[in-house]
């Protein structure tokens, strides 16, 4: 049995009783989080140019297309749905993919047409994401990776909507070999500033959607390409790590679900919980800031500074500023948060001068340290002695120095990666990926310290490791943050009342969650 067959058949018998409850309570948190952020959007100026491309193309249909007054079809008004997530950055993930705008959206949009239960749309949902999560990791020593994995949803997409129109598991195989044959792959220019970033869901979701389709049909795919030498793990990681597509099951990636609580990349999450936990400080009392983080989050924001340059003329959009360590800190100081008030092209606009002046006084410094911090609590996930030994140190070594892109060039405290000596018993483990009692365990960890210099010469320092609303925060996690995320921005959409109705629906899982 090949690989997508395996995945196929687990998808196509998994019921709501195989489970755990608290899966199921974390796909409730994920469906308050994109509901939310697709509310939030619907005030973007990119998403609504997209909302207005949709109503151009599409036919009437039973299916609200949300954000507008007319209602479509299920595969236009998933396409509009999908961008409307992704527009703000305002979504969710899990350990290995931004699961939700796929995962939560198919169903709930497919269950017009299909008429499928609450719970048919819940194990759904669980099927796309746990798959997702897999080609993700499968995929993780490669030139992808975060919101770039858009081929993730294509997957997802098909599996998800092959549970609601029935398929068994020969033809939800070739549901799944057909979206992965020509699969997408995103490139970073059309990510990081223009408008298309907000259809790097919205393209592979309804490629999904029509796998499964033709499927139903009895076209067929290539059910070997996630073992063919030339198939999909071939064009999309640089040293493939086939054992991450196990574990169906058994190792939940829904678990490791998080809540962003801002618009922007997870990354930046970290750095603002720390400047509110400072109060935050007014933008005209501060001479400095500096922020030290993670390899993670310094290569995140040296990618932005092409497109979000501080010293730049240009005022920063709703896209630009996602990835921009500089730029968030100065909204945050300017507006007091970082919300989807704040990332509108008229608010940036208007603030534009205050925000580059504070900007300029951020200073962004790779702390090895914190590094170490973030790849301990990754490693138990991703256990290096087991991705060695599937990818190869060769192929590995060689993917390392292609996707090096120099900004952690500075060795400077690089012995703080290695003392205290690490437990390299942990390092050298080669326990299966998506062992369960490490999944229950891990914390989302995306540490950063944020040093505030007052204009007085005072100085004041915060370190969060924890994102709020992420797996294993223990004072806000995701579903309080999923709840306080819905209930402030459903409003933006379906008002005080159709929110509050929205959010009973949700807790009750009823059928009809698409309004």
């Amino acid at each position: 049995m090949t690989r997508v067959a395996e995945i196929a058949e687990w998808a196509a018998g998994l019921g709501v009783g195989d489970i755990p409850n608290d899966v199921l309570a974390r796909g409730r948190d994920q469906r308050r989080s994109v509901l939310a952020s697709m509310a939030a959007s619907t005030r973007d100026g990119a998403a609504r140019r997209v909302l207005t491309a949709v109503e151009g193309w599409a036919h009437d249909g039973p299916v609200a297309l949300l954000g507008t007054e007319r209602r479509v079809s299920v595969d236009d008004a998933l396409y509009g749905g999908a961008a409307l997530s992704m527009a703000l950055d305002f979504d969710d993930y899990v350990c290995f993919g931004h699961t939700g705008h796929s995962g939560v959206l198919v169903p709930l949009v497919l269950a017009a047409e299909t008429g499928a239960s609450a719970t048919e749309q819940l194990v759904a949902q669980t099927v796309a994401n746990e798959v997702e999560a897999r080609l993700g990791g499968a995929c993780l020593v490669g030139p992808l990776n975060g919101q770039l994995w858009s081929f993730i949803h294509v997957a997802g997409a098909a599996l998800a909507a092959g549970r609601l129109l029935g398929l068994d598991s020969s033809r939800m195989a070739h549901a799944l070999a057909i979206a992965l044959y020509q699969a997408p792959r995103a490139t970073v220019p059309g990510f990081m500033a223009p408008d298309s970033k907000l259809l790097t869901a919205a393209e592979p979701t309804v490629a999904g959607l029509r796998a499964a389709r033709l499927a139903a049909a009895g076209v067929t795919g290539p059910l070997d390409t996630l073992e063919h030498p030339e198939g999909f793990l071939a064009a999309f990681a640089d040293a493939p790590l086939p054992g991450m597509l196990g574990g169906l099951g058994e190792g939940w990636a829904t678990r490791t679900l998080c809540v962003k609580p801002y618009p922007g990349c997870a990354y930046l999450d970290t750095t603002v919980d720390a400047l509110l936990e400072l109060g935050p400080p007014s933008a005209v009392d501060v001479d400095q800031i500096v922020v030290e983080a993670s390899l993670l989050t310094y290569e995140m924001d040296r990618m932005s500074r092409p497109y979000a340059s501080v010293s730049a003329t240009a005022v920063p959009t709703p896209v630009t500023i996602n990835f921009s360590v500089p730029w968030n800190v100065a909204v945050t100081l300017v507006a007091g948060e970082l919300s989807p008030r704040q990332v509108s092209d008229d608010w940036l606009a208007a603030n534009a001068d205050q925000l580059r002046s504070v900007a300029s006084r951020v200073r962004l410094d790779h702390d090895w340290a914190l590094t170490r911090q973030a790849a301990e609590a990754f490693a138990s996930l991703i256990p290096f002695g087991r991705v060695a030994g599937e990818s190869g140190l060769r192929r590995l070594g060689t993917s390392v120095r292609r996707r090096r892109g120099g900004g952690a060039g500075d060795l400077r405290g690089l012995q703080r990666m290695f003392w205290p000596p690490p437990d390299l018993t942990t390092m050298r483990s080669r326990r299966p990926f998506w062992d369960p009692s490490s999944i229950d365990a891990f914390a989302m960890t995306f540490p950063a310290r944020v040093r505030v210099v007052a204009t007085d010469g005072s100085e004041r320092v915060v370190e969060c490791a924890r994102p709020r609303g992420g797996a294993g925060h223990t004072v806000e996690g995701r579903e309080p943050v999923s709840r306080a995320k819905l209930a402030a921005y459903g409003p933006w959409l379906w008002g005080d009342e159709g929110t509050e109705s929205l959010a009973k629906a949700i807790d009750a899982d009823e059928d009809d969650l698409w309004r």
